[in-house]
């Protein structure tokens, strides 16, 4: 058989014709005939029809592959792995056995050993979803554990209080399809995290019938309940009882089945895979209950308990309710991202402006912004000018000016005026995408509490139900009581033990502290920082953009005979890739001057000291005063004077020379931010030992603590310096929060007991720490200790609160001394307050944003 013409992945035009007859008998991938298969793809308004699943997922994934534009389908490596592993078939023969195969899983299969699992791995792409029905810490670990077994999952995290799950997953073995379908078959729906979320009658159906309608019906339940009741000390007839029975069946059965059918579902499916949860204690007793009664009703018998299986189902439901609403208030500051990152952007193409999401956005595409309107993503300003409000992403509502040159960050609103942009970062790579990387990476972090908490209830769940047992048998054989009782005593135990609160007690907390923290512009990146936090007695701080503003502007240049300018040229032409602030500043003012730089051989550049090179032959450097002497550069006794003179008033000065001697230096001005003295002074009353560390000299570093009130400080330390300093203290006891810019600081960040960065740079993951300011002002760090000893005390109160009830029910249910309504009252008053207590955060904490 002749192959077709090879397909390469071309785009193919915008049309919605077919391929002609001779390739619609032949796979658009591989050129085996397409027989029966219903595989296609429609792609870019062209249908391709494929022999198998496998072939059509491969071309798929070609298809798009901008790397493999032009490329022949058959020479990529991608479709020489997949032939050898199966998922394409080499003959009509390997096609027939490929057509027996379901086509659901077609292409997920293991790859055989030895198969070139490296190249697979990078072809691994990451799904991440929304998933409704979650009740538990156990539903997430049940979820992780099923998925995790799947073929062609490589990594599953799903997170129970922000109801995300990531899934990193391999395209070419299983489909986000064939995902979703796995997690609906465990009783849970699944989107993806970015769609938006079901309309509002959805919800309502989701959520608010079933527990209407078992609120209504459980309502005359407990009506004719009691009647029933007073029955006892009435002398009713064997058919009044059975007239007020038959009713009572009735109404629960739709309450038990169908208002509680997902509780019911989520508990047989997780005996199913030797899970058991939450959902297993509301099934069992609420089953329990209704089955018994049932029994009494076919044998007449006065005691009937459908009203508590009734009321447990409802109550249940309403807490869940109630629960969602509170899980959607504490993470408003999350999920205001999500919305934000799929924005609408308007396109300027050549003649029209068009419409398109931010996915379809490249780098370098130009696009207009409104006033009034938000701008969707990282941009360069073009054009025009406006004022811009960042308060969503870093918490201060102030104003602030932009013009063409400067750039922008994506979430950014346009408060007046109008602005021509180009797109710097789009994606994963914007602002907006790195804060949701930020956040979902301190989302799957577990503190030390929510270990503890989720060990408790692992544990748990298998002990009441031994102890409900127990109960049950003891009051039975021993106690010599009636089986109705026995029943009772059962249930009551399986409900108030029930560890509804325990579960939620931490993680929610976390979800407001992080949600709370982005809204002030505070990303936490680790949650236990938190924790840490509350108990910090020293904070390190570097000066230069941390303290002070880090704009360097040139003041004065002192030479030994030599022209100012041609000086500078020199200075400059060395410091052209240093990428230092000092050295921007150097190369602004050359260009503003029209210096001519001279070509410079041999650079080199050391961190934290200087730079050297050659020029026309000269080895000449640059640098501070360590570097002038480790160079071999003696400087005279009246330059050197006049320079710390200068450093005593808080400049820094660096010095260049040649030829043996230093030939001249450069005195710089910056400025202390304004309140960072009156945060420094907040901060050592609440018993911080503050430290000022820089890398500029002793003399300027002492100038500027003696202006912010700070006692401990030392210059010209190098980053190896810092990380010594925060190791020293540590060994001394302490606990350390170092604060800097998150890069040249990033070992002392990484070292210290709480690492603070101020992310006021374009890439916050490679600036983020444990903590990440969005702002470069000082003082946000007292929004961070506020917001850690409030947390930690939540958290605390939370885990008292969910084991009080406990330990104070379960005597009390053992003995026989609660009923099984009392119990659910109980359980649902313990989540409550949980909820209640935890909402504290977000009240005290989360400003209002608009989005």
């Amino acid at each position: 058989m002749a192959d077709p013409p090879a397909h390469t992945v071309d785009p193919p035009r915008e049309s919605t014709t077919e391929p002609h007859d001779s390739q619609r008998r032949f796979c658009s991938l591989c050129g085996l005939p397409v027989g029966r298969s219903r595989a296609e793809r429609t792609l870019k308004g062209t249908r391709y029809r494929f022999c198998c699943i496998g072939c059509m997922h491969v071309f798929e994934i070609l298809f798009n592959d901008p790397q493999a534009q032009g490329v022949d389908f058959r020479s990529t490596e991608l479709y020489r792995v997949c032939v050898d592993s199966g998922i394409i078939p080499r003959s009509e023969e390997d096609l027939l056995q490929i057509q027996d195969v379901p086509e659901k899983r077609q292409g997920s299969a293991p790859l055989p050993e030895g198969g070139p699992r490296e190249f697979e791995a990078g072809l691994a792409k990451e799904l991440v979803l929304h998933v409704d029905g979650m009740w538990c810490t156990a539903c997430s670990w049940l979820m992780e554990e099923v998925l995790r077994k799947s073929p062609g999952i490589v990594k599953v995290q799903v997170f129970f209080l922000s109801d995300l799950a990531r899934i990193v997953y391999l395209p070419h073995r299983i489909q986000p399809r064939d995902i979703l379908a796995d997690i609906e078959k465990l009783g849970y729906t699944a989107r993806p995290a970015g769609e938006d979320r079901p309309p509002m009658m959805e919800e309502r159906k989701n959520h608010l019938l079933p527990l209407g309608v078992s609120a209504i019906l459980t309502a005359n339940i407990m009506m004719l309940s009691f009647v029933l009741y007073f029955g006892f000390f009435q002398d009713l007839g064997e058919g009044a009882i059975g007239y007020l029975s038959y009713p009572l069946w009735l109404l629960a059965t739709p309450v038990v089945f169908y208002g509680g059918y997902p509780i019911l579902k989520r508990a047989f499916l997780g005996l199913r895979h030797m899970s058991v949860s939450m959902d297993t204690l509301i099934a069992v007793g609420s089953l329990s209950a209704y089955f018994y009664s049932l029994g009494g009703l076919v044998t007449g018998s006065l005691h009937l308990y459908f009203d508590t299986a009734a009321m447990l189902i409802t109550i249940v439901l309403l807490g869940r309710y109630i629960e969602l609403r509170a899980r959607d208030t504490v993470s408003q500051g999350i999920t205001e991202l999500y919305s934000l990152s799929r924005g609408k952007v308007r396109l300027c193409l050549e003649k029209i402006e068009k419409w398109v999401a931010s996915e379809a956005v490249e780098v370098g595409d130009s696009f207009r912004v409104s006033g009034g309107e938000r701008i969707p993503l990282d941009a360069l300003v073009l054009a025009g000018t406006g004022e811009v409000d960042a308060s969503f992403l870093t918490g201060e509502s102030r104003p602030m000016k932009k013009s063409p040159g400067e750039t922008v960050m994506g979430g950014t609103l346009l408060l007046g005026g109008e602005l021509h942009l180009q797109a710097l970062r789009t994606g994963s790579e914007s602002a907006i995408g790195q804060m949701i990387a930020l956040m979902q990476e301190a989302l799957s972090a577990r503190n030390s509490f929510e270990v503890l908490a989720d060990r408790l209830t692992r544990f748990f769940v298998p002990i009441v139900l031994l102890l409900a047992a127990g109960t049950a048998g003891w009051g039975w054989m021993v106690g010599g009581l009636p089986s109705h009782e026995t029943l009772l005593r059962a249930v009551t135990v399986l409900v108030i033990t029930c560890p509804c609160a325990l579960g939620i007690a931490t993680p929610l907390a976390k979800v407001a502290a992080i949600g709370a923290g982005r809204s002030r512009g505070i990303l936490i990146r680790d949650p236990s920082a938190l924790e840490r936090a509350r108990d910090l007695d020293v904070l390190i701080c570097d000066k230069t953009g941390t303290l002070t503003e880090g704009v360097f502007s040139l003041q004065k240049i002192v030479t030994r005979g030599m022209p100012e300018h041609k000086a500078l040229a020199r200075v400059a032409s060395i410091e052209t890739g240093a990428g230092h602030f000092l050295a921007r500043e150097i190369l602004r003012r050359t260009r503003e001057l029209s210096l001519q730089l001279e070509e410079a051989t041999r650079l080199e550049y050391f961190e934290g000291l200087g730079a050297r090179g050659c020029i026309r032959g000269t080895p000449t450097a640059v640098g501070n005063r360590a570097f002038m002497k480790r160079e071999g550069l003696t400087c005279p006794r009246d330059m050197d004077d006049a320079a710390r003179k200068l450093e005593s008033d808080g400049n820094t000065v660096l010095f260049f020379g040649w030829e043996g001697e230093v030939q001249g230096y450069l005195a710089f001005g910056d400025s202390i931010k304004a309140g960072a003295a009156e945060s420094l002074r907040q901060m050592q009353q609440r018993g911080l030992t503050v430290h000022l560390v820089s890398g500029d000299s002793q003399e300027t570093t002492q100038a500027v603590a003696q202006r912010l009130g700070v006692e401990h400080f030392r210059g010209q330390s190098l980053p190896v310096d810092k990380v010594e300093i925060v190791r020293r203290l540590q060994q001394e006891g302490h606990r350390v929060a170092m604060m800097g810019d998150g890069v040249n600081d990033a070992a002392a960040l990484a070292r210290a007991d709480v690492g603070i960065a101020l992310g006021t740079g374009s890439n916050i993951l490679q600036e983020a720490s444990d903590i990440t300011l969005m702002t470069g002002h000082p003082e946000k760090l007292l929004e961070v200790l506020d917001l850690s000893h409030m947390t930690v005390r939540i958290i605390r109160q939370n885990l008292f609160f969910a084991l009080f009830y406990n330990v104070l029910g379960i005597p009390l249910a053992v003995a026989g001394m609660l009923n099984p309504i009392m119990a659910v009252a109980a359980m649902f008053a313990s989540s409550l307050t949980v909820i209640g207590n935890t909402l504290r955060i977000s009240r005290k904490h989360h400003g209002r944003r608009t989005v």
